[in-house]
C-alpha cells in the first residue's frame, strides 16, 4: 500500500506540475474540487501533489470562495537558497565549490570577452571608474557588494542564464560556510585588496577590448584573490602575482 501511495503521489505531482508549467505565472489552474476529478487521483493525494508543487515554485494555493490552485514559477533567490541549504546537509568541500566556480566564472568571462567592444566597452566605462576608486581599506562586506554587482553585469553580457544560476548556487553555498580570511585592516589587508583591484581592472578591460585571452587569465586571478579574500585559500604572497 506504501508504495501505491508514493506511485500515486508521484502521478499526481507530475501531472499537476506540466498543467502548472503549461500556463502562464498567476494563471488559475482550476479548482480543488475539479482538479480532483480532472486528475482522477483522491483529494488527499492532490492536496499532498500541491504541497510539494508549493515547495518546488510552482504552485501557490488559495483557499476560500475565490480560491484555487495557480500557476507560479520560483526565482533564482528560492533555488539558490534551497539548493545551498541542502549542501550544507553534506560534507561538501568548501574548496572543491570554489574550484567550481572558478571554472565558471572564467567561462562567462570568456564568453562575455567574446561578445566584447562597442556595447561591452560602453556597458563596462562606468566599471572602470567604480573599481579604480576602490577604497584599499574596505570591509568585506563592500568586497562582497562590488563582487555581486560586477558579476550581474559580466552574466548580463555574456547571457548565460544556466551558468549563472549554478554559479550563485556556488557563491550562497561558499558565502554561507566561509568564515573570511585576512581583511582586517593593515599593509597586508590593503595588498590583498588591491591585487583584487588590480585583477578586476585587467578583466574588465580585457573584456571590453575583447581579448579572450588575456581577460581569461585575469578571470583566474581575480578568483584566486577572491579564495584568499574569503580565507577558502591561505594568503602565500599578497600581492598574488
Amino acid at each position: 500500500m506504501k508504495d501505491d501511495s508514493k506511485t500515486a503521489l508521484s502521478g499526481a505531482a507530475a501531472k499537476l506540475r506540466e498543467i502548472s508549467l503549461a500556463a502562464i505565472d498567476g494563471a488559475l489552474l482550476d479548482s480543488e474540487e475539479r482538479l480532483v476529478t480532472n486528475l482522477g487521483f483522491s483529494r488527499s493525494t492532490v492536496r499532498q501533489a500541491a504541497r510539494l508543487l508549493e515547495r518546488e515554485g510552482l504552485l501557490r494555493v488559495k483557499r476560500g470562495p475565490s480560491g484555487g490552485y495557480f500557476a507560479a514559477r520560483p526565482d533564482a533567490r528560492t533555488i539558490e537558497n534551497a539548493v545551498s541549504s541542502y549542501l550544507s546537509t553534506l560534507d561538501i568541500s568548501l574548496h572543491d565549490v570554489t574550484i567550481i566556480a572558478t571554472a565558471l566564472w572564467v567561462e562567462v568571462v570568456r564568453k562575455a570577452a567574446s561578445n566584447g567592444g562597442g556595447r561591452a566597452s560602453e556597458r563596462l566605462g562606468p566599471w572602470r571608474e567604480r573599481v579604480q576608486s576602490f577604497d584599499l581599506d574596505a570591509s568585506l562586506d563592500d568586497v562582497r557588494m562590488l563582487e555581486g554587482e560586477y558579476r550581474g553585469e559580466i552574466f548580463a553580457l555574456a547571457d548565460s542564464k544556466y551558468v549563472e544560476l549554478i554559479f550563485s548556487i556556488n557563491t550562497a553555498f561558499a558565502g554561507n560556510a566561509a568564515k573570511g580570511g585576512p581583511l582586517h585592516g593593515g599593509l597586508v589587508h590593503r595588498e590583498l585588496v588591491g591585487a583584487w583591484r588590480d585583477a578586476r581592472l585587467l578583466e574588465l578591460n580585457a573584456i571590453a577590448e575583447g581579448d579572450v585571452e588575456l581577460a581569461c587569465l585575469a578571470a583566474r586571478r581575480v578568483r584566486r584573490c577572491w579564495r584568499v579574500i574569503v580565507g577558502v585559500d591561505p594568503l602565500v604572497d599578497p600581492t598574488l602575482s
